[in-house]
């Protein structure tokens, strides 16, 4: 199909690395058929619709935000302006959480939820999961409770700052995860420039500003035994390490990402202690 052809071309140029994989994907949603059942003659209004995403596309706006969805763990969620746009990888953060649960009852916590994604895949994924989520946007706040209201999960979504300590919520929970700000001050792809600076930058030469302020507090609130994971950046797994151990964690280790680049820092708070 020419017209298909073309597309992918013109995100080719604008040096879109997905350029195929987007340009299908943005075919598939205008006229809601999968690639093969595509009709040999595409309607006026279609065309332009198409033309349309692919120059917001071209343009390096997210596709996620080009299509108004994305998926996270087998889950559709709404995406847009003010939210940032959950990566694939952290999927392994959310697998490794479901895990950790397992069959249990357990109280969880998300900071920093954005869209929600991770908290709504723990809760879609675990029986026994009591899941409260916190976030400081407020556009991403009304994000994340549309997307837990769609697909039907009660997961209360909390504005609030997560460096702010919450008295309510010391030794409540079993298990706290957060993929929190966190990048480094350096050159990023484009796309980036779409995501709400909130959500990204963790302040500090190293990026991990935000990291040192939040860690602590995730110490205060789980009970003892409980256990953590949060995303980081590849270059930072030794620094968060300390940063978990130095906050009074035990069994402090790293988990790989998709790309088996260091990602992931988990982490449990010793038996016996209170505070």
């Amino acid at each position: 199909m020419s017209l298909f052809r073309e597309q992918v071309q013109a995100l080719a140029r604008a040096g879109v690395d997905s350029a195929e994989a987007d340009t299908r994907a943005i075919f598939e949603a205008t006229l809601s058929e999968p690639m093969y059942m595509w009709p040999r003659e595409i309607e006026p209004d279609d065309v332009w619709e198409i033309e349309a995403m692919i120059a917001r596309r071209a343009s390096r706006e997210p596709l996620q935000h080009v299509l108004g969805k994305m998926w996270f763990y087998g889950l559709e969620l709404g995406a847009g302006p003010g939210v940032f746009c959950v990566r694939p990888e952290t999927e392994v953060l959310a697998k490794w959480a479901i895990d950790a649960i397992g069959s249990q009852p357990a109280a969880v916590l998300d900071l920093c939820t954005g869209s929600g994604a991770l908290a709504l895949a723990v809760a879609a994924n675990t029986r026994g999961a009591d899941v409260v989520a916190l976030e400081k946007s407020q556009e991403a706040c009304a994000a994340a409770r549309a997307n837990a209201e769609s697909l039907g999960l009660k997961v209360p979504v909390i504005q609030g700052d997560a460096l702010v300590f919450n008295p309510q919520w010391e030794a409540k929970f079993d298990l706290v995860v957060s993929n929190p700000p966190y990048v480094p001050p350096r050159a990023l792809a484009p796309e980036l420039d779409f995501d709400p600076p909130q959500a990204l930058w963790g302040g500090g030469d190293d990026g991990l500003d935000f990291v040192r302020g939040l860690v602590p507090l995730i110490y205060r609130y789980l009970k003892p035994g409980g256990r953590f994971g949060m995303e980081h950046d590849d270059t930072q797994w030794e620094a968060i390490r300390e940063i978990a151990r130095d906050a009074g964690f035990a069994n402090v280790s790293t988990i790989a990402d998709l790309n088996e680049r260091p990602r992931f820092v988990v982490a449990q708070k010793p038996l016996g202690e209170c505070r």
